[in-house]
């Protein structure tokens, strides 16, 4: 890691969740981020969110009509 890059990390460690927040909205809104950094992002904020089993999901998808046919899941 770099010194500058260390640098940027203490920066942000020390900034309140509001102001990182804000900091991420406009790296996303200038288009500063891939779409696999996009990602991670999401992932992280969802990772301790609430999780159900896939069958409950397929159930619920076939249920609202938003998926039919046979797959790996039936």
């Amino acid at each position: 890691m770099t010194r500058v890059v260390e640098g940027v990390l203490t920066i942000v460690k020390g900034l309140r969740p509001k102001e990182r927040r804000e900091l991420v909205k406009g790296l996303l809104g200038a288009g500063l981020l891939t779409e696999d950094e996009q990602d991670l992002l999401v992932i992280e904020r969802r990772r301790k969110g609430r999780t159900r089993p896939l069958e409950a999901f397929v159930a619920d998808m076939r249920n609202k009509g938003r998926l039919r046919g046979a797959g790996w899941w039936s």
